[in-house]
């Protein structure tokens, strides 16, 4: 069989890059020893062999560029892609994600969407709370922030304002022990960690202090990711929860595709066995 992996563009990946990579790697090498066919590009140049994409039996990556995911998702409505697109537009859009887990009724905190249609709310929320770009995932440290005051608050929407960004969330802080999860959809594969365990793209893990090891239990919270990714579609995923006192879990950020970096070899396994299901079904 043959087989398109799609590198995250740089820009995409701060301070990831070698670990973004590296997961796509092993996942390939993996398909390779099989008798697979493997074509490794950037999505920077996706577009460019936009015509010979349909002739690929799957297509898996990392992409993150919304044009790049709409011209490829308009042309190539017949491909059989890993992360199906809309979902990875999805994720990529905080807005649309949080609309989706309020419709679900995933586990999160309170938030209002703040669009152009208006604001869609699911409660009341106080400070102090989080304010994140709406549109297209965090780039830069500035896209995510936590605020106390109506003028912090009101300094981080100017500044959204200044960069052209035209929507945004505003979520409820929820204080507790701070989780990274990795999951891969249809499989067993489920690995945990703490957050300070690891390393921090922008370094906001700390607003939550150090961890208490708060029970909780790890195949509900298996379950809430699980059924996290059915609703958005994307079976290759990553994201961050919050466990209060009480084991109360609340998902904080939904991911596709994650780098996997402290997980990477059992990730790469799952991988290409979610990969190999959906082929198979497709040959019968």
């Amino acid at each position: 069989m043959r087989f398109l992996s799609v590198y995250r563009s740089e820009r995409f990946s701060p301070n990831m890059v070698s670990a973004d990579s590296a997961i796509l790697d092993a996942v390939s090498d993996r398909l390779k020893q099989r008798g697979h066919c493997v074509v490794s590009v950037s999505e920077d140049k996706l577009t460019y062999m936009i015509d010979d994409i349909d002739s690929y039996d799957l297509v898996f990556g990392m992409m993150r560029d919304s044009d790049v995911i709409e011209e490829v998702a308009e042309k190539c409505q017949d491909t059989l892609f890993l992360n199906p697109l809309y979902g990875v537009l999805d994720c990529n859009e905080r807005v649309a994600l949080l609309e989706i887990f309020m419709d679900e009724n995933i586990s999160m905190p309170a938030c209002a969407l703040y669009t152009h249609l208006g604001i869609k709310s699911n409660d009341d929320i106080d400070f102090p709370f989080w304010i994140k770009k709406g549109d297209g995932c965090a780039q830069v440290k500035e896209d995510t922030c936590y605020v106390t005051t109506n003028e912090e608050a009101s300094a981080v929407v100017n500044d959204f304002k200044s960069r052209g960004i035209t929507s945004f969330a505003v979520q409820r802080h929820i204080a507790g022990d701070l989780i990274k999860f990795y999951g891969v959809e249809g499989t067993d594969f489920f690995y945990w960690r703490y957050a300070s365990d690891g390393h921090s793209k922008f370094g906001l893990e700390s607003i939550n202090g150090k961890e208490h090891g708060y029970q909780f239990c790890v195949s509900d919270l298996k379950r809430l990711a699980d059924k996290a990714s059915v609703a958005v579609d994307v079976p290759v995923y990553g994201g961050d929860c919050v466990v209060k006192e009480n084991g109360d879990m609340f998902i904080i950020d939904f991911n596709d595709w994650p780098s996997y970096s402290c997980c990477r070899e059992e990730a790469a396994d799952a991988i290409v066995s979610r990969i190999m299901s959906m082929v198979e079904k497709i040959e019968k």
